[in-house]
């Protein structure tokens, strides 16, 4: 079992979807690189972007199974299930390295392979973003 630690609430607000909870954590200047993705800069980007991916996903929940602290930096080991938009649950190992000032996080890389969470999910002939979208009433070409 994993001791409480402070930062263990950065990953609780994410799985709560807790926009304001997630942003309060961190410095004015934080950098997030999160897969292979570009880097997010500063707390209103990371707001947009953050908030962005949650409607990409259902639910997440990190199952943290390891936690090192080794001075301004800390390293969070966890399994990550992800619930996807047509219902099916993908677990996703993951490994983020943390650097704080003082509470707050001003560095995060997020070290994970995404690709079983957004493979397309064929429905007949279509791809499941398709069929999302032509739910919402967009047209799809």
């Amino acid at each position: 079992m994993v001791p409480d630690h402070w930062v263990l609430e950065r990953f609780r607000a994410v799985d709560r979807k807790d926009i304001d909870g997630f942003i309060d954590m961190l410095t004015d200047d934080h950098r997030f690189v999160f897969g292979a993705r570009p880097p997010v800069i500063g707390k209103d980007d990371a707001r947009v972007v953050v908030n962005h991916f949650w409607t990409m996903i259902g639910r997440l929940r990190h199952n943290i199974w390891r936690l090192t602290e080794a001075g301004e930096f800390i390293f969070v080991e966890a399994n990550v299930d992800y619930e996807r938009l047509d219902g099916k649950v993908v677990t996703v190992p993951c490994c983020d390295v943390i650097r704080t000032r003082g509470r707050l996080l001003c560095e995060q890389r997020a070290y994970l392979d995404q690709a079983e969470v957004f493979a397309e999910v064929v429905e007949g002939n279509r791809r499941w973003g398709d069929a999302q979208a032509e739910m919402a009433g967009v047209a799809v070409a």
